[in-house]
């Protein structure tokens, strides 16, 4: 991300304010019963209480739990909706005119940390420039109805059809992380000059934070396709998702400065015989991941877990597959520099999972994307799910 934000740009959005909106397994779902409070009670699976909290979205790619307490979600073909967590009822309230083309489109959200004194919303999302994709970063201010204008903060982001990155978290230190992929072109991610491959770190008005490493918006860099990202709530510490190509699918703990190896290394650096590996590694510092999978899962949205409602997840990292269908919960040690233990719930019982929100109260949100062109559909898709013990 060089040079600093483009200013007062506005670009066109459609504001949808008050627009209410309302299962091809091999294992299906038992049928659901109502809990007497106009809810579906849900349905136990794995051990777990699944429900059904809304139905009928388009390929949803983010759950964010929004200063209003309710839970936010972007729709890759451009719609910003707010979601009751209550009782399931969908209000969008903006919509951005996303260019939608295999992954990408309307991705990232996330909200200012003053929000009651600065309701601003920001956003990443895909557009075409003729000749290519490209994305951006933008922020609308809310207010309190439907989102206004976005104003463009950081443009011209390296995009392509697939390999976009592009999720967002703020940090404990009030700034703004942002994951970027290789835009289908490897070499980007070695090259500090580029902003593909990257986590970057930008201060709220989108310009690189100062004391970045080196000396531009990029934070660490040498990754593929980094799809989650979130922050330890207690140690701030930042871990992140990552796709690999057909195999080793990654889990990383981000630090400043940090090199991920690729497209010279795949997961660990053990591969010596076919790519020589460690001597890459050896030789830029690599930084190995937490865990990784072979064959590929392709891990989407992360979140962690601090809460009490379901003891045995305490502690642990949660994300989202697509290609794996399934819920992953890894273990971290005690300072959270290690995976202890991996294990894997919800296996195909949904399709493929986009997202997944700890709720204020330890409920667990998942978003399914079975839509997103790589799925099979379900009556209801795509959903929101709501896991209790």
């Amino acid at each position: 991300m060089a040079g600093r934000r483009i200013t007062g740009v506005l670009l066109a959005v459609t504001v949808i304010a008050g627009c209410g909106r309302g299962v091809n397994d091999s294992r299906p779902e038992p049928p659901a019963t109502d809990n007497g409070n106009g809810q579906v009670a849900g349905n136990r699976v794995d051990g777990f209480t699944v429900r059904t909290l809304a139905t009928g979205l388009d390929t949803p790619w983010d759950l964010a739990w929004g200063p209003d307490g309710h839970i936010w979600v972007s729709e890759r073909e451009g719609a910003i909706s707010r979601v009751n967590a209550g009782t399931g009822a969908v209000t969008e309230v903006g919509r951005i005119d996303a260019f939608e083309l295999s992954e990408s489109g309307l991705m990232g959200i996330a909200f200012h940390p003053d929000f009651e004194s600065r309701p601003f919303v920001y956003a990443v999302y895909s557009y075409s420039t003729g000749s290519g994709v490209r994305n951006r970063l933008v922020r609308m201010r809310y207010d309190g109805a439907a989102l206004g204008a976005p104003e463009l903060l950081l443009n011209a982001i390296p995009g392509a059809p697939n390999h976009d990155g592009s999720r967002l978290a703020v940090g404990p230190d009030d700034l703004l992380y942002l994951t970027t992929g290789d835009a289908q072109s490897p070499a980007l991610s070695q090259n500090l000059n580029s902003l593909a491959g990257k986590v970057l770190r930008l201060d709220l008005e989108g310009a690189p934070a100062q004391d970045n490493p080196f000396g531009t918006a990029v934070y660490s860099f040498g990754h593929r396709n980094p799809q989650g990202l979130v922050f330890h709530p207690s140690s701030g510490r930042l871990y992140s998702t990552e796709h690999g190509p057909l195999d080793n699918d990654e889990v990383n703990l981000i630090v400043r400065g940090g090199n991920y190896g690729w497209p010279g290394v795949r997961g660990y650096c053990d591969n010596d015989v076919l790519t020589g590996e460690s001597e890459f590694c050896a030789a830029n510092n690599v930084v190995e991941p937490l865990a990784a999978w072979t064959p590929t899962i392709a891990p989407a949205g992360a979140d962690l877990y601090t809460e009490d409602l379901i003891p045995a997840w305490r502690g642990s990292l949660l994300f989202t597959t697509l290609k794996g269908q399934a819920l992953w919960r890894i273990g971290l040690s005690s300072d959270g520099m290690r995976a202890t233990s991996r294990e894997n719930l919800f296996n195909g019982r949904f399709g493929r999972l986009r997202d997944v929100l700890v709720g204020p109260e330890g409920e667990v949100y998942l978003a399914t994307s079975n839509r997103d062109g790589r799925g099979q559909p379900r009556t209801d898709d795509d959903r929101i799910l709501v896991i209790t013990p």
